[in-house]
């Protein structure tokens, strides 16, 4: 028998399997913390022994056994699986066993202070052990086999990949570990589950034909040679179908957990749901800078303090706070700051696990001027799929605040913050960049913003100074100023002023760019995050064949009246190259003949705009004014196809035809000139904030007479019959889809009576006989008239749906109206606001419908055949497609105060994921609590929130009846909330939880609260668990 054997015996592959076994376990090694190497590296099975006795003596002494004998089974295999290999002769086994035997104890005695992650190690040891053999009763099969010795390493590699996954977890920080653990254990389930499947088919093999090899020998009779054959035949065929099965095993593992983390991702990432605005507006910033690349180094190359704060392990501050004059450049400034950095990784000179994020806020966008948008903003880019180190603990964390939350949307600024604060201490350093924080909307929403994030500056410093660096950009703003000279904040925060002569040299390149096309191509070099690298980046000037000198001239000229404010060279050179000959534009540039100041200068660009486009014709500049008007003052940001369905709607017909009427222009820039800007997409904006204030101002665009068209419009638009036709039919619907008559109902439905309450409120003038739109032209127009008609057509358009004039809300305010008593509309108009006041006075989930319920009806079944029967991609007319008409995202939320209402989404599931956020039962008591237009799917889930976030509002019973004492006067009020307290110091503890400031942590475990008392609490817990 033996004989036969050795004649088809595997050539033995013992020393490979050796040298296989040493290179997993100092593959293990390589993974460790440099702390941890020595004591893993050197533990022995009698270690662990000991290291076990330890923990249950401790149990033992608070009375808190946890069952240790679960670990038995493991124990005992791997020590089994050390007495074969010792058995084999192989050299260094202490050495790779200690690879077994260090992480176990460095697991057991790391999460010993944490009852439930001590359970929940004890349970995958009790699954994994119950799938290993005692492998010692199989010595002969591994002696004589090279298959079966291949199973001890595949086993060892299955453990040692636990021990990876766990490691990885638990040797984080106990605090950040404890933040982890829950949502990554339970993400590591399927993990689990397929290391267990492994060991079971290494046991299955091992026992299968270990066992007959061992009935065979023991049977001491030789088989005839051709049984022999058949057995090796057989088993070579059984070996290579088991090494098959287990490749397979891990290719079908990691297939499943690739598509589950894809799945997972694109659901965290729909989850935070920011707008894609944020980053193609730094792809814009990134452009604007593209033609001269060397504009702004001077920032850190001037001011150590960047310099410093970019480039150094321990920085002098880890925040900064940089501050300049409006018009200065600074929002360019900050993008070339985030692409300094992205160079410095590039090159090696900081880390390359280094992480980046920006954010930029804007006024005119509800999106990107709030506390919450800022930290949902953070949260997006650190998230997978846009964190570069791609963290393997962010999505299981994300998973699991959906799953708890119960939403598919992040909502409050309450459910970023346990993200955020995890999210800072898993990267070992990240730069945070926060541009144009005076943009943001009041006091409140900047003081919560800086306070947080330099608290958490200050909180990381103590860990690891350096970790979280923060970079605030705005102008000195009242409010941001008074943010930053907190006493929790100034200590911590340095300050820099930008100098009016920082920007001088750039202004002088860039206007010499613009003037000398030569120079414009010599400056030009490549700049990483460029949008399309063959897009023309600039318009180059037109060729006045300048001189030298010339170029000079105009240099010194710009440079000197724009006193460091690039924005006015920007301005001057498009006014420049506005003049129709090198005379005039030589002329201009004589000495203080350029005009003074930045609203001179937006007036003689408007101006030199509007003799362009008389020259094409009247309407042209009509047009210009609307769309410039249309920008300034919607009530949310306009997309670009609902500004073309604005132009496309003839008041005068009474109809909407894109084909006919839409602008056809590939360049807006041509027919708005320099004063707006289009993003990929579908967004088109103001080229800066200053654009908005002074076109509301100027004689070009009277802002109340916007508001008052914007008002008409949407009442004249709802009251078409695909609207208030009760015999509307679906071929009509068919027909007016293919001219875009839906395009506007996602700005209409929402923000009619937005437009109505601005004009009730602020524009009662424009009724005056004697008003005029264009003074300087002597041009009146008749508002009474138009306005008239417009309410006319819709109260009688609706007129059984609206509330009759003897249904007047008993809170109605009067007051408003009397301004227009006089006019003839007032009883039309009056019915109206007293509809809309009274369906302001309802719930939650009425206010979140149009109002109307025909309205409500109509425009619910428009989209529902715009989704379901068409696609982005589906043919209008001509060229023209869906998109062109109706934007790219055709699922679209269907409660109107809902910022998806008009954003939606590209997928009917990701809609009605969203959906299933809206349509829980249980809403916050608290209208004016942001997570009461969501609500909560038990009413368990409710209380909790009322307990956590409005203690004083719950409605929990009280144990005993209370004794009656004496109520101080609560005479300390919230300036943020108003809620009132007895105490200063009650005070000061709730004011900290409104700017997420924590300045009380744990002595045993680190974690940080707003109130001593609460921390003391806290610690009671540790006390009696006896940590």
């Amino acid at each position: 028998m033996a004989h036969g054997f050795e004649v088809y015996r595997v050539p033995d592959l013992n020393v490979d399997v050796e040298v296989a076994l040493r290179k997993s376990a100092d593959d293990f090694k390589g993974l460790l913390n440099d702390i941890h190497v020595d004591k893993i590296e050197k533990t022995t099975f009698s270690d662990i022994c000991r290291s076990l006795s330890a923990i249950q003596f401790q149990q033992q002494e608070k009375k808190t056994l946890m069952n240790l004998n679960r670990i038995e089974l493991f124990l005992s295999g791997m020590h089994s699986l050390q007495d074969v290999l010792r058995g084999r002769g192989m050299e260094d086994v202490d050495g790779i066993m200690a690879f077994i035997w260090g992480p176990m104890r460095f697991l057991l005695e790391t999460t010993n202070v944490n009852d439930k992650a001590f359970d929940h190690i004890l349970d995958v040891y009790q699954r994994l052990g119950i799938q290993i053999l005692p492998l010692d009763e199989y010595k002969q099969f591994f002696a004589e086999s090279v298959n079966g010795r291949v199973c001890l390493l595949n086993i060892y590699k299955d453990v040692a990949e636990f021990h990876k996954t766990a490691y990885r977890l638990f040797s984080l920080r106990s605090s950040l570990w404890g933040k982890l653990y829950k949502a990554t254990w339970k993400d590591l389930g399927s993990t689990f589950d397929h290391l267990a499947a492994s060991l079971k088919l290494h046991a299955d093999f091992i026992r299968t034909h270990g066992d007959r090899y061992a009935l065979r020998v023991d049977s001491g009779f030789e088989s005839p040679q051709d049984n022999t054959l058949f057995d090796h035949n057989n088993f070579r065929r059984k070996s290579h179908e088991y090494m098959d099965r287990y490749r397979q095993q891990w290719k079908d593992f990691r297939d499943n957990e690739t598509a589950r983390k894809r799945e997972q991702k694109g659901k965290v990432l729909n989850w935070i749901a920011v707008p894609k605005t944020l980053e193609n507006l730094h792809k814009s910033f990134v452009k604007k800078r593209e033609p001269c690349p060397e504009t702004g180094r001077w920032l850190y190359t001037r001011y150590d303090e960047v310099s410093n704060w970019m480039r150094e392990d321990i920085p002098n501050v880890s925040a900064l706070w940089f501050h300049g004059k409006r018009g200065m450049g600074k929002t360019v400034l900050s993008s070339l700051v985030i692409t300094r950095l992205e160079e410095l990784i590039r090159t090696k000179t900081i880390p390359s696990d280094v992480q980046i994020c920006y954010f930029y806020c804007r006024e005119d966008d509800p999106e990107l001027n709030t506390y919450f948008g800022i930290l949902r903003g953070i949260i997006h880019q650190l998230s997978p799929g846009h964190c570069s180190n791609n963290n393997g603990f962010i999505l299981p964390l994300c998973d699991d605040k959906i799953s708890s939350s119960g939403g598919s949307t992040l909502s409050t600024a309450e459910g970023c913050l346990s993200l955020i604060e995890a999210f800072f201490e898993i990267h070992p350093r990240l730069y945070i960049v926060v541009d144009g924080l005076d943009e943001c909307t009041g006091r409140v929403e900047i003081h919560q913003a800086v306070s947080f994030l330099v608290s958490q500056v200050s909180r990381l410093d103590e860990i690891n100074q350096g970790q979280l660096r923060v970079l605030f950009m705005s102008q000195q703003a009242p409010d941001v100023k008074s943010a930053m000279m907190k006493p929790t904040v100034s200590p911590l925060i340095g300050e820099v002023e930008l100098k009016d002569n920082d920007n001088t040299q750039d202004i002088r390149t860039y206007v010499r760019s613009r003037m000398n096309p030569a120079e414009l191509a010599r400056l030009r070099r490549p700049v990483r995050g460029r949008i399309n690298p063959r897009e023309e980046l600039m318009p180059p000037g037109n060729n006045f064949n300048l001189l030298e000198r010339d170029i000079l001239r105009i240099e010194e000229e710009v440079s000197m009246q724009s006193e460091g404010l690039f924005l006015y060279a920007v301005l001057a050179v498009e006014y420049l190259l506005n003049q129709f000959t090198k005379g005039d534009l030589l002329q201009k540039v004589k000495s203080r003949m350029l005009p003074e100041g930045i609203a001179k200068m937006y007036d003689d660009l408007l101006g030199t705009l509007k003799e362009k486009m008389l020259d094409l014709s009247e309407t042209h500049w009509e047009k210009a004014k609307l769309l410039l008007g249309w920008l300034a003052c919607a009530h949310r940001p306009l997309k670009w196809h609902e500004i073309q369905a604005i132009i496309a709607f003839d008041l005068v017909e009474n109809e909407i035809n894109f084909d006919l009427r839409m602008i056809r222009r590939d360049n807006i820039n041509d027919f708005l000139g320099s004063l707006v800007e289009v993003l990929p997409g579908d967004e088109i904006r103001l080229m800066h904030s200053t654009v908005k204030q002074h076109l509301v101002d100027s004689r070009h665009v009277h802002s109340k007479s916007v508001q008052c068209d914007l008002a008409i419009l949407c009442l004249r638009y709802l009251s078409l019959p695909c609207f208030t036709d009760e015999n509307y039919t679906p071929a009509e619907r068919y027909e007016q889809i293919q001219l875009g008559y839906f395009s506007f109902q996602d700005y209409a439905v929402p923000k009619w009576y937005k437009h109505l309450e601005t004009v009730i409120e602020d524009c009662h003038d424009i009724f005056a006989p004697d008003f005029y739109v264009d003074a300087e032209q002597g041009r009146q127009r008749n508002f009474v008239y138009d306005f008239d008609d417009a309410l006319h057509r819709f109260t009688q358009a609706y007129d059984t749906d609206l509330r009759s004039l003897t249904d007047i809300h008993q809170e109605f305010p009067h007051e408003h109206l009397l301004n227009y008593t006089h006019l003839p509309f007032y009883t039309n108009l009056m019915r109206l606001w007293n509809h809309i006041y009274t369906h302001q006075k309802e719930s939650v989930d009425d206010r979140n419908k149009a109002g109307i319920k025909r309205l409500q009806d109509a425009f619910l079944s428009h989209r529902t055949v715009l989704e379901e029967e068409y696609k982005p991609s589906s043919i209008m007319c001509g060229q023209d497609t869906i998109e062109t008409y109706y934007g790219p995202n055709q699922f679209k939320c269907e409660r109107t105060l809902c910022k998806f209402f008009y954003e939606g989404f590209k997928t009917k599931k990701e809609r009605d994921s969203h959906h299933n956020r809206h349509n829980r039962p249980y809403s916050c008591r608290l209208e004016t609590c942001s997570a009461a237009p969501f609500g909560f799917s038990s009413n368990k889930d409710m209380e909790r929130h009322m307990r956590t976030y409005h203690p004083d509002d719950s409605e929990g019973q009280t144990p005993f009846i209370q004794m009656s004492r004496r109520v101080e006067q609560a005479k300390f009020p919230c300036k943020i909330c108003g809620k009132c307290f007895t105490r200063n110091i009650n005070l000061k503890g709730h004011m900290r939880s409104h700017f997420g400031e924590r300045p009380f942590a744990c002595s045993n475990c680190g974690k940080a609260f707003a109130r001593l008392n609460d921390c003391r609490r806290h610690e009671r817990i540790h006390t009696r668990k006896g940590s």
